[in-house]
């Protein structure tokens, strides 16, 4: 009786040990290679900190496509952060909730209600020597990247 309770605490503890390195890899920045000439990361539920930082740390300016929390909340915590951002595609609302001055120092901002419309406009906006960076958070968080993912190894013939 006791040799199956602690099998049974060690399943326990691995499934947890395992779901928390899946969310752990989840979570964090995850190069997907070259599309279009830009090089391609994502990342789910990004601290607005460490979004900053690293999006400081590109070689080069970003289009970030994204959902309006994660944009809003990382530029209300830097500012100077616009400096680095080349364009933006929210997926996540068809109004731009940007406004000046920020707005006016992008050189392209769009809203669309889908990951697929931005991916559209994303065909417009692109630019080799560029970051493209996607970010989401919440509720449909997860299926938003695994959409962008899919439409990245399809461009990319993966």
């Amino acid at each position: 009786m006791e040799k199956k309770s602690v099998t049974s605490t060690t399943d326990r503890l691995l499934a947890a040990r395992t779901e928390g390195l899946q969310f752990q890899q989840d979570s964090s920045l995850r190069p997907l290679g070259k599309m279009w000439g830009m090089d391609v990361f994502t990342w789910s539920n990004p601290y607005p900190g460490a979004l900053s930082n690293t999006i400081h740390s590109f070689p080069f300016q970003v289009i970030w496509m994204g959902n309006s929390e994660d944009l809003l909340t990382t530029l209300n915590e830097d500012q100077t952060l616009i400096s680095k951002l080349h364009s933006v595609i929210l997926f996540d609302t068809p109004q731009f909730v940007l406004k000046e001055p920020w707005v006016s120092k992008l050189r392209n901002c769009a809203g669309t209600n889908s990951v697929t419309e931005a991916m559209e406009m994303l065909k417009v906006f692109k630019e080799s020597r560029k970051v493209l960076l996607f970010t989401s958070s919440g509720e449909n968080g997860s299926l938003a990247k695994v959409e962008f993912e899919n439409y990245v190894k399809l461009v990319q013939g993966i």
